[in-house]
């Protein structure tokens, strides 16, 4: 009698693999699954977890059968049904998939190549192709998986020990929480796209709801990157065989379209993307400089900010709104006087200055400008866009009044609801630090005056100090730009002229 357990195949030393796939309702898909994941080329040990997700159907008694380990989560919902089998899991490595994906014979072999490219790499994915459905689908859906450029949970794999140290999957975020987890492991190492890792999926959510998830995943997707929370918490049950024929050509070209100009509006507005025009998001250095900035003030924590950055002998840039200045027109002089600088972050933070014609940007930009004058008297050069969001226009416009356009590389996200705990923001900083770094902090929220930030004048010191012990010498932004100069090379001249 074998003494493997049900679902581990072929022990030997490499790392030892968990394949987690939840499965609710896939009599249907799951065996054709399970057939690809045994006959996988891997010569070390794995084992595949089915997570039996209040099915009501055959696919438990399915999954045992074909010798997998079963995992019962009652609770309905992708993302229980994924803590369930990552907690249940006993390899260093973590893969998943889903119940109707096919994966190739070296799908694990390339798995382990991935993650061992390098020991910062924390997880890996790769591109879905779709099976069972039109071909203009498949070959949109695959261009759509290209384009996202990041892994996925039907086609994912972490390190045990990064997926511990990121928290797992939020509990509550079910559609996009593979997204989110994968925001959270960037913090902590580098997780690759790699083409090898091709699998084979169903297309049946598109076959059967096309419109509704079309602009559903996509949206979705773009919220959780920039609101760091998802529109939509739920999708759709959907189960039985593709349709062949769903829609009429010139819908299914129409929405070819809307498709890709959605996933570049996403990747366009990237803080660090040059798409729309230059922006300066990290600077190409040769010392361990980095810069700390704050958006929103001036505010009731700004004198807080500058008296911690005072005591520790810091400067930062300050992003100030026009209306906050009016509501606190004492506090840019204090920026000022300890050698703070001030940039341009428009007279209103709304969500139509990143797509209104120019005139509202000019207007906007001239006022807080004007108030900057009058209150502070210095004149701003730097201006960072409303929740970073920009188009092409803004950018030409602001870089043609003399503005360098200013982004960032860290976000602490200390702004959220509910907000993260002071040790959380630190760490959050902390984890991304690299040289030429420009980190994202807020002393206020847009023009709200019941802004919390307490947590963040808390976690300010500890990022302070650790970035010192670790031999980082905190710069303003136009300090950062000069040491950007005077690096030279093709790759800092590069950089520069993306940032001035």
């Amino acid at each position: 009698m074998s003494n493997i357990p049900a679902g581990v195949h072929r022990m030997q030393s490499l790392p030892f693999i968990s394949v987690v796939i939840p499965a609710y309702n896939e009599e249907d898909s799951l065996a054709g699954c399970l057939k690809a994941l045994q006959r996988q080329d891997y010569e070390g040990a794995f084992e595949i977890i089915i997570v039996n997700n209040a099915s009501t159907d055959r696919t438990p008694a399915i999954a045992r059968a074909m010798g997998a380990q079963v995992v019962d989560e009652p609770r309905k919902g992708y993302v229980h049904a994924v803590r369930a089998g990552f907690a249940a899991a006993k390899g260093e490595i973590i893969a998943s998939t889903d119940a109707d994906t096919i994966v190739p014979a070296g799908w694990l072999s390339k798995i382990v190549q991935s993650l061992q490219a390098g020991p910062e790499v924390v997880a890996t994915g790769g591109i879905f192709k779709l099976h069972g459905c039109a071909s203009w689908l498949a070959c949109m859906l695959s261009l759509a998986s290209r384009l996202v450029g990041h892994p996925s949970g039907g086609n994912m794999a972490v390190r045990r020990r990064a997926y511990e140290a990121a928290g797992g999957f939020d509990p509550h975020i079910n559609l996009g929480t593979d997204t989110d987890l994968v925001i959270r492991l960037r913090r902590l190492g580098r997780v690759t796209f790699d083409p090898r890792l091709t699998v084979s999926t169903s297309g049946r959510r598109y076959q059967f709801a096309f419109w509704p998830n079309i602009w559903k995943y996509p949206l979705n997707e773009l919220w959780l990157r920039l609101f760091h929370r998802p529109r939509f918490y739920d999708f759709a049950d959907i189960r039985g065989p593709c349709k062949q024929r769903l829609l009429p050509r010139r819908l299914a070209g129409a929405s070819v379209v809307l498709a890709a100009l959605a996933f570049f509006i996403y990747k366009a507005e990237l803080p660090q993307s040059q798409i729309f025009g230059p922006v300066l998001a990290i600077a190409r250095v040769d010392q361990r400089v980095i810069a700390l900035t704050f958006d929103d003030g001036p505010g009731p924590y700004t004198p807080q900010v500058l008296d911690i950055l005072d005591r520790y002998r810091v400067q930062g840039t300050f992003f100030l709104i026009g209306r906050n200045i009016e509501r606190h027109p004492d506090i840019p002089p204090l920026i000022v006087a300890k050698g703070n600088v001030i940039g341009n972050h428009s007279y209103s933070h709304s969500w139509w200055t990143s797509v209104d014609l120019p005139g509202r940007i000019y207007r906007e930009l001239d006022e807080t400008a004007a108030l900057v004058q009058d209150t502070a008297r210095v004149t701003t050069v730097f201006f960072r866009p409303p929740r970073g969001l920009r188009n092409p226009w803004m950018i030409h416009g602001v870089r043609k009044k003399g503005y360098t356009v200013v982004t960032w590389s860290i976000q602490a996200n200390d702004w959220t609801n509910p907000m993260p705990g002071p040790e959380v923001i630190a760490q959050r900083v902390i984890r991304q630090a690299k040289p030429g770094a420009i980190i994202l902090l807020h002393d206020g929220l847009g023009t709200r005056a019941n802004f919390q930030g307490q947590n963040m004048v808390a976690a300010l010191p500890v990022i302070i100090e650790t970035l010192q012990a670790q031999g980082y010498h905190f710069v303003t932004v136009p300090e950062m730009l000069q040491i950007q100069k005077s690096t030279g090379g093709a790759a800092g001249k590069r950089t520069l002229a993306q940032g001035t």
